[in-house]
């Protein structure tokens, strides 16, 4: 018998798509508000849930052999000890959103779609020039299955494309490799910069004022990765200054983002609300159910989390 426990938002719709694949010998169990009320803790298995929601559970519940997380972002777990259970995340499903969140932007500026909109405002027919994605320089920070994904789009649209991954990767779709220790180099020539890094502690504070002063004046920084990897003051005084023409930010180091942040204020800053890819239950269950296969067979995991290098 595996002793399942769902900590979750969606924990009702992730018992309604477990329990319609039939899985013999499991025995689910919703976390209640406060895990010193779970049942029969020290027989949980496994947990499935949110990062923030599973860290609280586990140190109710000794015996966790596996955790699937439902968020790709899994830093929690690593600010949280001990780690001695298989965490597994989530990877190769938000790759189409996070595609058309970047392109949608990229898409607004090229095309100056709030400029036509001022102009039919004012019921002004001047006619200003676009500047097309073809032959514009994107770069790429974090070349994994969402990055690939991006590059795969950006070459639909002629653009060159440039990456760096944390490991070292091949793809059809990037023109340019660089390591991470070349980021003055790979910073010189970008149009667009779009960061999809996990949070690490090589990543933390990676975009900061040195590497924000590299960029061209006319560069857009898109951040859909997480929040820590840019020096938020740093990005506050770009911004203000005109040091870039503008930012989209889906991810800030605390979230929500305070009222009172000095973000809110920023003409050419546009914020969206950790929204780019949402995990949805019917994805993440498949995942979950493909793992837990695995699992009774006490065979690899997929999307396995290195406790050593982060992701």
């Amino acid at each position: 018998m595996i002793n399942l426990l769902i900590s979750s938002k969606d924990a009702i719709d992730y018992v309604e798509l477990i329990e319609r694949a039939k899985i013999a010998d499991l025995s689910i169990q919703i976390c209640p508000k406060d895990p010193a009320l779970i049942s029969d803790a020290h027989t949980i298995d496994v947990v499935l849930g949110e990062p923030n929601l599973c860290v609280d559970v586990l140190p109710h519940c000794p015996n966790v052999k596996w955790v699937q997380s439902t968020w790709a972002g899994i830093k929690p777990f690593f600010d949280s000890a001990p780690h001695d259970f298989k965490l597994t995340g989530v990877k190769d499903i938000f790759g189409p959103q996070m595609r058309e969140y970047v392109f949608s932007y990229l898409l607004h500026f090229a095309r100056k779609i709030q400029t036509f909109k001022d102009l039919q405002t004012n019921r002004n027919w001047s006619q200003p020039l676009c500047a097309p994605l073809q032959g514009k320089t994107i770069g790429i920070l974090g070349m994994g299955s969402i990055g690939t994904e991006i590059a795969k789009t950006a070459k639909h649209f002629g653009m060159h494309v440039i990456g760096i991954a944390l490991n070292t990767r091949q793809s059809d779709f990037v023109d340019k490799f660089y390591q991470l220790e070349q980021l003055q180099e790979f910073a010189h020539s970008l149009n667009y910069l779009v960061v999809l890094l996990p949070h690490t502690d090589k990543t933390e504070n990676l975009i900061d004022k040195g590497f924000l002063s590299l960029l061209n004046h006319q560069c857009i920084l898109i951040n859909a990765g997480r929040g820590q990897v840019i020096d938020e003051n740093a990005l506050l005084h770009a911004l203000s200054h005109n040091q870039l023409q503008a930012a989209v930010l889906d991810v800030f180091i605390n979230e929500p983002l305070a009222e009172d942040h000095p973000f809110w204020g920023l003409d050419n800053l546009y914020i969206t609300q950790h929204t780019a890819a949402i995990s949805k239950p019917d994805e993440i269950a498949k995942i979950f159910l493909q793992n837990l296969r695995l699992f009774n067979r006490n065979e690899k995991l997929i999307n396995l989390i290195d406790w050593q290098k982060g992701y």
